[in-house]
């Protein structure tokens, strides 16, 4: 059984990357709103930079925050531009959890990254694995 503090840690496990994503991507968003310039199609990361993303800014967002979460494994699609669906593994305290996430490319809203659907999977591995397992 989960003591309180530890499923504090999971739900966290759970929330960083969004949190995580939300200030990597406004900066983004700054940026191209202080060029001027509205965000072209060619600024759209692709699936492999949002994953690559992903993993990056959440374990450094966890790190300066001290939260001892660590993601790892992300594999990300993008069934329409501006549109993810990835899978990931989160380590919170050597306990490990398979995750999905869906996102939406916003770069004219004050997150230019919109979680849209997010939790846990019973599988972990490629991302067709992961929601297979949701059936």
């Amino acid at each position: 059984m989960f003591t309180s503090k530890r499923a504090l840690a999971l739900l966290t496990a759970a929330l960083v990357p969004a949190l995580a994503l939300a200030f990597f991507v406004a900066g983004r968003a700054q940026k191209a709103a202080g060029a001027g310039s509205r965000a072209s199609a060619s600024a759209i990361p692709s699936a492999s930079q949002f994953a690559h993303d992903l993993v990056g800014v959440t374990n450094a967002y966890a790190q300066k925050n001290g939260d001892g979460a660590v993601i790892g494994d992300a594999q990300c699609v993008t069934p329409a531009p501006g549109q993810y669906m990835c899978s990931y593994r989160a380590t919170v305290h050597g306990t490990t959890t398979c995750h999905l996430m869906q996102a939406k490319w916003t770069p004219t809203s004050p997150s230019s990254i919109t979680v849209t659907l997010a939790g846990r999977t019973n599988r972990c591995g490629t991302l067709r694995e992961a929601i297979q397992s949701l059936g």
